[in-house]
This record gives structure tokens, sequence and C-alpha cells, in this order.
């Protein structure tokens, strides 16, 4: 249910409010809502015991992240449970996975307590490690394993976190490079986290809309001619003839990441294979 409502909240950011999936988010939000209070009445009597630095699952903190994102107003008992647990996270965070926090700098941002939710966001980055080929990516056991993927998770919440909190920061890029070169050797693995990764470049302008000058093609010298790109995605693809090829050259004339690949194909007589 909250793969599902994330999934739906952050189209409805990005595009508008879709009437079609309406009634599904009120349903969902509904019972999520009734799982939060579950969760708060037990971490209460956890703590009528004295036990201390007690936290939200990362289930409540999805909810609580897909809340922000969403921006409705809950019941009076989920704007209650919903106060309880921010004040969780902002005095006792320290022991958090790096998704964790990472949510919780988008959550803590997002109910007015930007200090707080800088100082993870800082802990987040301290955790990361860059290199030129690989990017900025999170290369420990804190950025956890979930059902749905290893690191992917973990990776587009800082991405998230850094575009809302520190939209100049050069770590957004390095870290959509470490998603790009994910997608060369594990193809996003699963249709969950392939929505994840993409929602990562999605969200802003650096996606292109097809009316951005194009990469500059040549075989052999000669200018190869391509198509316009597909509206809101930027994708490319162009066929060429050709005989004894000696180069291909791309003259890339755009700011941000690009990605591409060539494809050599002939044809052969099944009796000759």
């Amino acid at each position: 249910t909250e793969a599902v409502s994330e999934a739906l909240v952050r189209l409805n950011a990005m595009t508008g409010n879709q009437t079609e999936t309406s009634g599904m988010l009120e349903q969902a939000f509904k019972w999520m809502t009734g799982k939060l209070h579950e969760e708060v009445i037990q971490l209460k009597k956890e703590q009528s015991k004295g036990f201390r630095d007690i936290l939200p699952s990362e289930e409540a903190l999805r909810f609580l992240y897909i809340n922000v994102i969403d921006g409705r107003t809950l019941s009076s008992q989920g704007e209650a449970d919903k106060t309880y647990l921010v004040d969780l996270i902002a005095d006792h965070g320290s022991e958090m996975t790096i998704y964790g926090k990472a949510r919780s700098a988008i959550i803590l941002a997002k109910n007015n307590q930007v200090r707080k939710a800088k100082e993870y966001l800082q802990s987040v980055k301290e955790y990361s490690v860059y290199t030129d080929e690989m990017g900025r990516y999170f290369d420990t056991r804190k950025a956890q394993y979930n059902w749905c993927d290893y690191k992917i998770p973990t990776e587009v919440a800082a991405i998230e976190g850094l575009r809302m909190i520190e939209p100049e920061s050069k770590a957004i890029d390095e870290m959509r490079r470490w998603l790009l070169q994910e997608k060369r050797t594990t193809s996003w693995d699963t249709p969950v986290s392939a929505v994840d990764a993409v929602y990562a470049f999605g969200v802003d302008s650096l996606i292109s809309h097809g009316n951005e000058n194009l990469s500059v093609l040549k075989v052999d010298g000669k200018k190869v001619e391509t198509s316009p790109a597909t509206a809101g995605l930027g994708y490319v693809k162009s066929s060429e003839t050709v005989g004894e090829v000696k180069s291909l050259t791309v003259d890339k004339v755009n700011t941000g990441t690009s990605w591409g690949a060539v494809y050599a194909q002939f044809m052969q007589k099944g009796t000759d294979i």
C-alpha cells in the first residue's frame, strides 16, 4: 500500500492531481493512518516503561513522507500521531539508517524544522563516497537492504532531500550519475526500483522536454539527421546504413547528463551461422 501510494503522490506532485486515483489514495490514507496509530500506541507504551531513544519504524517514516509530499490534512487523531512522531524524529535520529535520515530530513523540513533537517542531511552526505566513474553513492551497511532493493531507495531519498534543502549542491548530479551506472549494470533490478530511480531524474527541469539543442552525431564526418526528441524524455533514435565505417563522433552541446549507445547489426544466412 505504501509503495503504490508513494508512486501516486509523487506523480501528483509532478503532473497535478490525478482524478482517476484520488479514491484509491483516500482509502489508502485511511488504512495507513490506522496503522500509524497502532504504532504510536506501542511506542508510548515503551516510553511509559522507561525506554529511551525509541524511533518510529521505517514504514511509519515512509507514511510521514508520503503525507508531506501529498500535503493533505489527516484526521485529528492522525495529526496528533504525526506531531508525536515528528518530535521523536527530531530528538532521536542518531541511530537511523541513511535512508531513515534522508527521509527524516524531508519530513522535518516540511514541518518547519529546517535546521535539524540540515543536520541530518549533513550526516547523510558524510556516509557517501565518490569516484569520477561511479559518481557519489553509499558503500556501507547503513544503506540498508529493504524489500525492493539494496541502495536505490537510499540514493533517491538522499537526492530528494538535497534538492529540497540544498538545491545548489553538486552532490545531486554526482548521485544521479551513480543511478545511471546502476541502470547499466542491474537495469534498476525491479519495477519498483525503476519508478524510484526515474523520480530522481523527473522531479525537476533537468529532464529534457524535447526542445533543447540535440547532440550532433557524425559518421565518417557526415552529419546524421536525428528525429525530434520524444516529448518529456529527450530520447532520440537514428538508424544508418553504413559500409566500412571508420569513425563516429558525438558533439554534446548541452549541460547535464546525457546517455547514449551504438549498436551494429548485419544479416547472414541461417546455414552460415
